[in-house]
């Protein structure tokens, strides 16, 4: 027992410089709390660039039919299929993401993806979010 003892002092007096992780908090979220939210989860596409949290999303289709659970962004100014905005960036080719299909958030954060990044959302895209989404903006 003496022996731990002094092994105990002899570590507690030492100086300890390192970092053993670091991290980053996201704390940006699309819902703003004016209404409460309803977020779930979908599955998104094997491959896809990082996409910012106000990103619009629209249901995964097969051809001409949806598939249930799946999202991706929506790519163009189009306003069909529309079922939410990403309440949380996700990282490049991340499987999931959480998606909020009820609630409110910000406008001037609503984006869909464009071929060279991020394009503000277009008044067409926020009237589908508010009516018959649920998104109130």
């Amino acid at each position: 027992m003496k022996g731990l003892l002094n092994l105990n002092l002899l570590f507690a007096s030492m100086p300890v410089n390192g970092v053993t992780a670091q991290g980053e908090i996201n704390t940006r979220r699309a819902a703003d709390g004016r209404h409460p939210p309803f977020i779930t989860t979908f599955e998104l596409p094997a491959e896809h660039a990082a996409w910012p949290e106000g990103t619009i999303m629209v249901q995964a289709m097969d051809n001409t039919t949806p598939i249930p659970g799946q999202a991706t962004a929506l790519s163009s100014s189009a306003t069909s299929n529309i079922i939410g905005v990403l309440n949380e960036r996700v990282a490049e080719n991340e499987t999931s993401g959480n998606v909020m299909i009820h609630g409110s958030c910000a406008p001037e954060i609503l984006k869909y993806v464009g071929t060279s990044g991020p394009v503000d959302a277009t008044p067409g895209q926020i009237a589908v979010l508010r009516q018959p989404v649920g998104i109130y903006v």
